[in-house]
Order: structure tokens, then C-alpha cells, then sequence
């Protein structure tokens, strides 16, 4: 199998990158994959965790982006860091403030871009424009797009209740991970630990995010096996999927994977319909599954989904 290669990046910093990369290195690690965390930021703040954290075993390198000099030069710099580290990796993982420097072609070089966004209404238009400047990576009909996973961090319950979201829409389709929730335990956790050993929400929350991210990669390593025996566009029967994830050739439009529900529940998340994916097809035909299938913390299943994601989910975007 190839090297999984992840982009963890933003515009805006204090929305949780550096911890989202850390902790994800950390908890791939620990699920027995060899794995390479690049730290591409000034301040190095993801690589610092690892390297005075207990060690876990991931290969931390810090790596500042010549961004001064402008033209190929911190893409071509990147490409080669990148390829380095994925030839002795399963993982590798980039953390990377972006900036307007930076020539959107780098993001073809990833299977995965997470980008984490903290749920304010300033912070979520933020999030939109900078996806759609790119909306055309993610739309691209001439390189395979990197599947797109928008993860909210630090998230109060009640933010996620808030009427401002209803007011913003997203530009492109996209998986939404499980939230990661806000915790005084995960500040205290910072170069002494990590999230997924917290016996709280927070912890939980972060080891679904873990899952889910496993669940991205299954599913897009299982879209290109598709790919690669078909030209035409192929659909996951809905009786595995409880829903439509469409796998499109090139230049057809990904659909996120939420459905039209009322709840952020394990059931409508990439971790939810990949563990339905799961379930024997005869098992499921003609039958509904029940919500006890996709056992989910109470704390996150209790979470209202936003009325801006209820309306991605739907397909109703800005063109």
C-alpha cells in the first residue's frame, strides 16, 4: 500500500492545527503505522509536542518553508520534504499555516487536507473563503482531488446550536469529521501528553476524530480500487451506506457524507457510515438499522448539526 499523505492546514492560527496534527500523528502511531510528522511552521508548535511528549515512536521533522522568496520555490521545497519522508513512512503528515505564497497545486500532492476551524461565525467565513479560492484543487477534472475533511475544534456544545450558522454556506463538498471538544485537560496535555489518553469528552472526542480519519482513508483507498476497474461513474448501493457517498471519475463531484439529520450522531459521520459499510449487505437489506448500531459518546451525540452543514448536505451550495 502507498504512503497515506495528510495536509493539516488553515489560513488562521489558534483553531487547533498544530494540536489536530501532533495528536494525529501520535494516534496513527499507536494503531501500529509507521509514521512522519512534517512540521512546516515557523513556530513549530506541532513538532515541539512530539519530540518533549513521551516518545511514541513518530519521526518528527521540522522543516521551514523558504515562503520569502516567493514563485516554485516552497512548493518545490515541500514536494521534495514530502517524498522524502513517504519513502520510509505508511503516514506522513504536514502541518502548514497556509498563505497566499503558497501555490495551490501542493495540495494534489496529499490524499487527505484537513482543515480544523473553530465554530465562530468570523472563523467559519474565513474557513469558506479559503476553500473556495480552491475550490477548483477540490473540483480539479484533470488531477485526482484530495478528499477534503473539515474538522470543528474546540467546540462547546452550545456553539453548535448557534443561529449564525445558518447564515454561511461552504463553496464545495466536503466530509465532516466528529468534532474535537474544547477542554481545560487538553491545554494541560500540551508537550506532556496526548488527547486520546484524556479519560474525558475531550479524549473521546478526539479518538473519534482518530476513527474517522482511519474511515477517510479506507474509503478513498477503496474509491481508487473502484476507480481503477471502471471508467464510468459507480455508486455504493445505498443498503450498505444508509446514503449516497458517489465515487466519480474524474471531474464528477464528490458528495459529502452527512445526511439530512438532526443530530452530529456517529450514524451521519465518516466513522458511522463506514462501520455501516461494514455490516453484511444481507443484514441490512430491507431492514433499517437501528441507532444502537453506532455507538457514539452522549456528549457528541447530543450535538445539533448547524444549519449551514444540514444545507451542504443537501447540495445546496454557492455556485
Amino acid at each position: 500500500m502507498s504512503t497515506f499523505k495528510i495536509l493539516v492546514t488553515s489560513q488562521k492560527g489558534g483553531v487547533g492545527k498544530s494540536t489536530v496534527s501532533a495528536n494525529l500523528a501520535a494516534y496513527l502511531r499507536r494503531q501500529g503505522q509507521t509514521v512522519t510528522l512534517i512540521d512546516f511552521d515557523t513556530h513549530g508548535s506541532s513538532s515541539t509536542w512530539l519530540t518533549r511528549a513521551p516518545n511514541i515512536g513518530v519521526v518528527v521533522q521540522h522543516h521551514i518553508l523558504p515562503l520569502d522568496q516567493g514563485g516554485n520555490r516552497p512548493i518545490l521545497d515541500a514536494r521534495l520534504h514530502l517524498r522524502r519522508a513517504a519513502s520510509s513512512s505508511e503516514v506522513v503528515i504536514c502541518d502548514l499555516t497556509w498563505t497566499d505564497s503558497i501555490a495551490g497545486e501542493l495540495m494534489f500532492e496529499y490524499d487527505l487536507v484537513i482543515v480544523p476551524t473553530s465554530v465562530s461565525e468570523i472563523e467559519l467565513a474565513a474557513t469558506a473563503g479559503f476553500l473556495s479560492r480552491h475550490r477548483w484543487v477540490f473540483d480539479s477534472a484533470i488531477h485526482t482531488p484530495p478528499t477534503l475533511l473539515v474538522c470543528p475544534t474546540r467546540v462547546q456544545p452550545e456553539q453548535l446550536q448557534s443561529d449564525v450558522f445558518s447564515k454561511q454556506r461552504f463553496p464545495v463538498s466536503f466530509m465532516l469529521a466528529p468534532p474535537v471538544l474544547e477542554a481545560q485537560s487538553a491545554r494541560e496535555m500540551f508537550e506532556r501528553g496526548y488527547l486520546m489518553d484524556l479519560q474525558d469528552a475531550c479524549g473521546t472526542s478526539f479518538n473519534e476524530f482518530g476513527k474517522s480519519v482511519c474511515a477517510a482513508r479506507e474509503m478513498r483507498d477503496s474509491a481508487q480500487g473502484m476507480r481503477q476497474t471502471t471508467n464510468t461513474r459507480v455508486n455504493i448501493p445505498t443498503n450498505r451506506t444508509t446514503g449516497s457517498l458517489n465515487v466519480a471519475a474524474s471531474g464528477v463531484k464528490r458528495h459529502n457524507l452527512l445526511s439530512n439529520s438532526t443530530t452530529l450522531s456517529s450514524q451521519y459521520s465518516i466513522l458511522g457510515r463506514h462501520r455501516l459499510q461494514k455490516v453484511r449487505p444481507e443484514d441490512l437489506a430491507g431492514k433499517t438499522v437501528p441507532q444502537a448500531a453506532t455507538p457514539q459518546s452522549p456528549q457528541i451525540a447530543s450535538m445539533g448539526i448547524p444549519q449551514f452543514l444540514k444545507r451542504m448536505s443537501m447540495g445546496v451550495m454557492n455556485k
